[in-house]
């Protein structure tokens, strides 16, 4: 994902962000921004306070070099009002599951065309997909279950890339619907490469627009397979390129190339987050699974912070120190902790089923 934010210390509005290597901690004061060149970049997207008590923070982490940071745990936080720190077991400090605040929209994008459908490239490619969706959705037990969403197009030389399962965060949807994948599907053996970049960028940024206008806090990535050039002559290069540098920053964007007759500058230029490429066909099941691994960590990149503030009055600074053992990271923000009380307790959110 292209950064949102790129100097240690950032002032917009009510938002401060700032930062320091952990490494210099002892001479690097909480609240002091440091100059420094390994940091952690804190972007606000959301917080709520609420009675009796609850403030909730919806932000991203990365790293200074603008690579996401998934995994971290309540643990991981440190936690100040108006500078003074609150202690874990006072505040009931924890990282819950976004469902029904956060949706993370996923484009998985594949070509058919005819040097994939009429060779054994095929059979390994449904088995890729389906692995990719396996590494990526949440199973219905997880509390993380519908947070992604994904769905499956696919394209040859047609004009049109077409649609195989639509947007859905139910896995065993998506696997059967890649199961379907035949040599018979598409009709046109040629590839319409460029039109299918341009179509599945703007179909991917749609969705997750679509999806903010219902008041939930979005972000996607499109990914896109392809084993060669494009041949088809329907798009321009250059309009695909920039189909993909048109996008927002909460887009972003993977591709993997199979075997010899790939564009590969055209390819990682497309990729611009990430780019695989499989030399035989013994390397596409791995290189599916490695940009999984890229995407879940862009999508586990944001958290929903929630605890127990024990301010019972007035307009209150909000300060998150972000930890991962390398590096640390700050951010800023204020809340009312108007008519709060106590009672307060953080319960994990009841999971919507979704699409």
């Amino acid at each position: 994902m292209r950064p949102l934010l790129t100097l240690c210390a950032f002032l917009l509005g009510g938002l401060l962000l700032t930062s320091c290597d952990s490494q210099s901690d002892e001479d690097c004061e909480v609240f002091q921004t440091c100059d420094v060149d390994d940091t952690l970049s804190l972007t606000l997207l959301e917080r709520s306070a609420q009675p009796p008590a609850n403030v909730s923070v919806l932000f991203k982490v990365d790293t200074d070099d603008n690579r996401p940071v998934a995994g971290l745990r309540a643990s991981s936080f440190d936690l100040y009002e108006n500078e003074n720190r609150v202690s874990n077991f006072e505040a009931d400090l924890q990282i819950l599951p976004k469902t029904g605040q956060f949706q993370y929209s996923i484009v998985l994008l594949l070509d058919l065309s005819g040097s994939i459908v009429r060779s054994e490239s095929l059979e390994l490619l449904r088995e890729a997909a389906q692995r990719f969706v396996q590494a990526l959705l949440y199973q219905p037990d997880e509390p993380q279950y519908g947070e992604i969403e994904m769905g499956v197009w696919w394209f040859d030389g047609q004009a049109q890339i077409s649609p195989l399962v639509e947007f859905t965060i139910r896995p065993d949807s998506l696997e059967n619907g890649v199961a379907t994948i035949t040599a018979d599907l598409p009709a046109d053996p040629s590839t319409n490469l460029y039109g299918a970049i341009v179509q599945g960028a703007s179909l991917a940024e749609q969705r997750v627009l679509s999806r903010r206008s219902r008041d939930v806090i979005t972000a996607g990535s499109l990914v896109l397979f392809t084993d060669g050039t494009d041949q088809a002559n329907r798009t321009s290069r250059s309009a695909a390129l920039r189909a993909v540098e048109g996008t927002g920053a909460d887009l972003s964007v993977f591709t993997i190339g199979l075997g010899g007759e790939i564009d590969t500058t055209t390819l990682e230029s497309v990729g611009r987050d990430g780019f695989a490429s499989a030399s035989n066909l013994d390397e596409l099941v791995p290189k599916f699974q490695e940009i999984a691994d890229l995407v879940r960590d862009e999508a586990n990149s944001y958290y929903l912070l929630e605890y127990c503030s024990p301010k019972r009055g007035g307009e209150n600074e909000l300060t998150l120190r972000a930890n991962n053992g390398a590096s640390v990271g700050l951010l800023t923000t204020t809340f009312s902790a108007t008519d709060f009380t106590p009672g307060c307790s953080v319960v994990t959110p009841v999971v919507a089923e979704g699409s």
